[in-house]
């Protein structure tokens, strides 16, 4: 088809310079013909007649020419070609590892830009609609996000059922210029866990809030970030979509906390499969304080006028099909300042692990040991305790804490999957009894355990529809009395975009 079109256009080029030398021909022999001399007359005539015979040549070409582009195009109109079914049936994952091409039709129609931005440079908008609907059990201090059970006093919240809308999230990210051989971009994300508005029909009127936003220039094998993420010397967080407005187990050894911070990231190929990753950064020294509305004043880490330091190690074997093996170790370091009292150290030492044992089984968790760390989720979000409830106006004592999660995710299916988990922190006794009674900066008691168990079934129909069912139980502990126990069922049905 596309040579006959060749050659037509060719044919098409030949009878238009044939005109054209006609027409210059004709209009010399009538200039000639203004003012002939007798000795032209008859060579003039003689040209003239060749002229008109070669342009009747060329209207008759150009007349056949027009025929067989009309039959041409009547016979692609007629009889369009037919789709290759082998070719409309998408190739299994086995032949689509081998077939090169279907894997850059698929990678170009991913990247295909489809948000235009002032800057012109590619721009990609994401998120998550996510329903929740849950039945809990016991008294649970959110009903739609539990982590603590409590005990039973006046005003406590009471068993219900409910749905909500809230855990839905929606992310940007952009793609920026080169900079010192650097690929730029940046990314950022919010969801509607920021409260509930005093007015009609706010309980289902979640506020706007920010989760992360960062920068980041990106080399071959280093990384330089800015911005507000999740903790990266603790990387890792069990699966849920029922804890998606904060990642589960926060209150049960899983230290997360979005922090503003700039990282580096190096990472050394060992071996075509396996690297060791180095990681540091400096963080803004947070602690659990509630921010004062309307504003913001320092926390007890932010008045040390010193930022916190945080590194981590990890021998990285992700690539490998066959054994892919994440290990880490990291480390953390700040300081505090409560009133006029001397400072307060806080750290941690974290490690965490992701093991896939067969393309069925995958194991993960993380632990950690430290002290004063409730900025970070740990202690059971708390830091130090008091002697009053009132504050820290006579004496405040830092709190040691230890904890960690592990899961078992079970890939039954290309498209179900099942997760077990477990997790817990606890707070060191003897600092709890340091004073005869302790209250945490939230002015309630401090407490000594928080547990979770969780096991969930995610079915995903396709790459953007999701249906979850879960079930979590909690044990509260607090320093002084018996432990409490909550339940929770929570179904969610969510898509991604």
């Amino acid at each position: 088809m596309k040579d006959s079109f060749m050659s037509l256009q060719t044919r098409a080029v030949r009878a238009l310079l044939c005109l054209s030398a006609a027409c210059v021909a004709v209009v010399c022999v009538r200039a000639q013909e203004a003012n002939p001399r007798p000795a032209d007359v008859a060579e003039l005539s003689r040209q003239l007649q060749q002229t008109r015979s070669e342009l009747a040549d060329s209207r008759r070409e150009i007349e056949g020419l027009r025929r067989s582009v009309e039959e041409l195009r009547a016979t692609i109109k007629g009889h369009p070609a037919e789709p290759d079914p082998a070719a409309t049936t998408e190739p299994t994952v086995t032949a689509a590892n081998q077939d090169v091409s279907f894997l850059s039709a698929k990678v170009d129609e991913m990247h295909q830009d489809k948000v235009e931005s002032a800057s012109k440079y590619p721009v990609k908008i994401s998120g998550l609609v996510l329903f929740n609907s849950y039945w809990n059990k016991g008294i649970l201090d959110i009903q739609d996000l539990p982590s603590l059970a409590l005990p039973s006093f006046p005003g406590a919240p009471q068993p219900s059922v409910g749905a909500t809308l809230r855990q839905t999230t929606l992310a940007i990210e952009a793609s920026g210029p080169k900079l010192f051989g650097a690929r730029s971009y940046a990314d950022a994300e919010v969801d509607f866990g920021g409260g509930s508005p005093s007015m009609d029909f706010g309980m289902t009127t979640g506020l706007l809030r920010l989760r992360t936003a960062k920068v980041s220039l990106d080399w071959n094998k280093t990384s330089l970030s800015f911005g507000q993420d999740s903790l990266f010397f603790s990387p890792l967080s069990p699966t849920s979509y029922a804890t998606v407005l904060e990642p589960a187990f926060s209150w049960s050894g899983n230290l997360w906390v979005w922090t503003p911070a700039v990282e580096v990231t190096h990472r050394v190929e060992l071996n075509d499969a396996a690297s060791l990753v180095l990681q540091g950064g400096v963080l803004d020294p947070l602690t659990e304080e509630l921010p004062e509305f309307g504003g913001r004043a320092p926390t007890a880490g932010e008045i040390t006028r010193a930022p916190a330091i945080a590194g981590r190690i990890a021998f990285d074997r992700s690539k490998d099909p066959r054994f892919p093996l994440t290990a880490g170790f990291g480390g953390y370091r700040s300081q505090q300042q409560y009133q006029n009292f001397a400072d307060i150290a806080s750290w941690t030492l974290n490690t965490d692990l992701r093991l896939g044992l067969t393309k069925y089984f995958e194991i993960s968790g993380e632990a950690y040991k430290g002290q004063a760390v409730g900025g970070l989720g740990g202690g059971i979000w708390t830091s130090v305790v008091f002697p009053e409830e009132s504050g820290p106006h006579t004496a405040v004592h830092p709190l040691r804490s230890a904890g960690g999660w592990a899961q078992l995710k079970i890939n039954a299916a290309t498209k179900f999957e099942i997760n077990s988990a477990f997790g817990q922190d606890e707070n060191y006794g003897a600092d709890l009894r340091f004073f005869p009674v302790s209250y945490s900066i939230a002015g309630f008691y401090a407490m000594q355990k928080n547990r979770t168990e969780l096991l969930n079934f995610i079915y995903r129909p396709s790459a953007a529809l999701l249906f979850a069912l879960e079930y979590r139980h909690l044990f509260t502990q607090p320093a002084n009395s018996v432990g409490q126990t909550g339940d929770q069922i929570n179904l969610a049905a969510g898509v991604h975009f």
